[in-house]
């Protein structure tokens, strides 16, 4: 069984796309609604956010009556309270970065559950833009990847799950499946990849990555029992620990292939970064530009994008409805899997986002 990067874009609790194949890196589009903030930027809801942004400011006397130009600080904490309280609501938690002044405006950079988020409020504290769109570039028109409710039917289904190793609805959708991998065996032929920028960097998301292309590569009759350990907390070292591999072992590979994709050249160089922000994760660049991958978590069976619940049961049906004929195995009930939570950890069960994902 042959097994496995760029926004934080995220129904929804933490959260990042990737360029078209036209464009590999240039000005990356919105992909999924990867965040709750990013779900509002589409132009009508800009105005309504804006609007409920102002009447609130005045009501809590951000501005009051007047056009006073506030300080940046006072500016962006009103602005974090504001899309905790009416916009996040709980499912994930904006924290404020850094402030700026340009154009007139300030420029917030928020982190969001891990994501980095630039949004954007006037200086009067009044008014709230969740992108802005720089009218002194001409935009790159970037085509849509066309998503499915059910995919192509073969005897023997190709799976591709396409994520971030540390995006909490990759995570998400990984523990959904893993269990599904399992009862389905050797009648799916299912791999996980990675898609071709990384958002997480800081939390060792590019080692990780190598880390599991390698085992998949070199061990791949240990990676789903690797993943399962690794989806428990993150931590590589216990997981190779887990299924009897150390990191000599992956040494080789590593070495290889980061050598062929120059995977710590583009970590390091800060220059090559996507959009300045992402760097380039090529491992598997040329399967994310054939099925136009944007994003983690993105599920393609037999070569289609397709659209799934992310627990167990849904999965199991999802990936079913693409066999010729059913295998017996279809029929298992997996709803003792329950919902899987975004991020790492096996205790809390919440809901089945669809569409929440990590891109940029």
């Amino acid at each position: 069984m042959d097994e496995n990067k760029h926004v934080h874009q995220h129904e929804k609790r933490e959260g990042h796309n990737s360029p078209n194949k036209k464009n590999q890196f240039g000005n990356m589009k919105i992909w999924q609604a990867s965040t709750i903030i990013l779900a509002v930027a589409v132009v009508v809801l800009i105005v309504i956010v804006a609007s409920s942004f102002a009447n609130a400011s005045s009501a809590n006397g951000i501005a009051g009556e007047k056009n006073i130009n506030l300080s940046g600080q006072t500016v962006a904490d009103k602005a974090v309270a504001f899309i905790n309280a009416n916009l996040l609501q709980g499912q994930a938690i904006a924290k404020l970065d850094s402030v700026e002044e340009t154009n007139g405006l300030y420029l917030l950079n928020l982190d969001v559950g891990g994501q980095k988020m630039p949004t954007y409020v006037s200086s009067d504290g009044k008014l709230f833009f969740p992108q802005a769109i720089d009218l002194t570039k001409k935009p790159d028109l970037q085509q849509t990847p066309e998503i499915q409710a059910s995919a192509p039917k073969s005897s023997k289904p190709s799976i591709e799950l396409f994520v971030m190793s540390h995006c909490p609805y990759g995570t998400q959708m990984e523990k959904g499946i893993l269990p599904v991998v399992k009862e389905l065996g050797d009648k799916i032929d299912f791999n996980v990849k990675f898609v071709n920028y990384a958002m997480h960097p800081s939390k060792g998301e590019v080692q990780e990555q190598l880390n599991q292309f390698c085992i998949q590569q070199e061990f791949p009759e240990k990676y789903t029992a690797y993943l399962g350990k690794f989806l428990e907390a993150g931590d590589s070292n216990a997981s190779l620990d887990s299924v009897g591999l150390s990191t000599t072992d992956i040494s080789k590979c590593i070495g290889e292939t980061d050598k062929s994709f120059d995977v710590i050249k583009n970590l390091e160089d800060k220059s090559s970064w996507v959009n300045g922000t992402f760097p380039k994760f090529l491992i598997n660049n040329e399967d994310n530009l054939k099925y136009g991958v944007q994003g983690s978590p993105t599920l393609v069976i037999n070569g289609q994008i397709v659209q799934s619940g992310r627990d167990a049961q849904s999965l199991m049906n999802t990936i079913c409805d693409a066999f010729d004929n059913k295998p017996a195995e279809c029929n298992t009930n997996m709803s003792s899997f329950g919902n899987p939570a975004p991020g790492f950890g096996f205790d809390t069960q919440g809901g089945s986002a669809t569409t929440a994902g990590c891109g940029a």
